[in-house]
């Protein structure tokens, strides 16, 4: 059976008062391109987390390059191939010359800087979690728990083997309460993120000074989460012109 947990939970007083949302959700990793969409993850959830909008959500874009060769630019538009191998020929002989000499000589670098593959985005989120009563320190400890338990392997029967963590995905929602409990509307400035793995996950379980308990487990009050999350595969362009971005398996799917 699917879990979920919203915090504060949806009977709460101050649940109407929370405009934007993060909503987290939890799915086994899988290595088909068919499982690891955006649409796919969430309709096969086992674990969905629902916050308010964290106090810090931070995506990293970048891009690597390395130092490659390139063609002679030079050459192709003036159609000097053929003088191109001349002056290959003769650059060689000055090398080799200077090279005995002690002269110095050095090649022309015709590198230039090529994309690098595999490069992913990272998302980092730090969430306070502030309780009222039992019943919202109840749901942000089963929270924290499940970010925790999450970012780990599952046990298999064969000690020699495991199942790689779950994956994850996240959106930010608009939902209005007054007008429709179970609508939701997903945000178009989140920066489109894409399925994910936990890197790490770090609870600090007493953020305040003092930090109360309730309850006859003592649970904490106050919760501060921090998350960080690296893309399953690289961003594209969706290439419609738009400013969309897709993931490899959803480009193929």
């Amino acid at each position: 059976m699917p879990v979920e947990f919203t915090f504060p939970p949806n009977n709460s007083t101050f649940h109407q008062d929370i405009p934007v949302w993060m909503k987290f959700y939890c799915a086994d990793y899988s290595t088909f391109a068919g499982n690891r969409t955006r649409d796919s993850v969430t309709s096969r959830a086992y674990v969905t987390l629902t916050i308010p909008y964290p106090q810090q959500h931070n995506t990293l874009n970048s891009q690597s390059y390395q130092a490659g060769g390139s063609l002679n630019v030079r050459a192709i538009e003036k159609g000097i191939l053929g003088n191109l191998i001349g002056e290959q020929i003769a650059a060689t002989a000055e090398l080799a010359s200077s090279f005995f000499s002690g002269g110095g000589v050095l090649r022309f670098d015709h590198f230039e800087s090529i994309l690098s593959p595999g490069a992913r985005r990272t998302h980092t989120f730090n969430i306070n979690l502030i309780s009222k009563n039992e019943e919202e320190s109840f749901q942000a400890n089963k929270i924290a728990l499940c970010f925790q338990t999450n970012v780990f392997p599952i046990a298999l029967d064969n000690y020699l083997t495991m199942r790689h963590p779950p994956l994850w995905y996240f959106k930010s929602i608009v939902t209005d309460i007054r007008a429709d409990p179970g609508l939701e509307t997903q945000t178009a400035w989140d920066g489109q993120p894409l399925p994910c793995v936990l890197r790490s996950v770090d609870i600090n379980r007493s953020p305040i000074l003092n930090t109360p308990f309730i309850g006859s487990d003592f649970k904490p009050v106050a919760l501060n989460i921090k998350l960080s999350f690296i893309e399953l595969e690289p961003a594209l362009q969706k290439g419609d012109g738009s400013l969309n971005l897709i993931s490899r398996s959803e480009r193929l799917a």
